[in-house]
């Protein structure tokens, strides 16, 4: 994939950490603090797709943001 402008992907990178690390945090909350009814189900399942979404993210903006800096050179 090519990207060419740094800061949307480097945002994107940081964007796509925050939401898992969020959405996993909630996911932990909720089955600390109860299971059994169907809106903390609800709330676990919405958690867990928005990991994914997260995760996909950084997967996908990993490589250009990782170029870009190997890029820079020592400073």
């Amino acid at each position: 994939m090519g990207f060419s402008d740094p800061v949307f992907i480097s945002l994107s990178f940081l964007i796509g950490g925050l939401i898992c690390l969020l959405s996993g945090s909630f996911t932990f909350l909720t089955l600390l603090a109860s299971v059994k009814d169907a809106n903390a189900e609800f709330v676990l399942l919405l958690s867990l797709i928005a990991f994914g979404f997260g995760a996909a993210t950084v997967r996908v903006t990993a490589e250009p943001v990782l170029t870009w800096l190997a890029g820079l050179g020592p400073v």
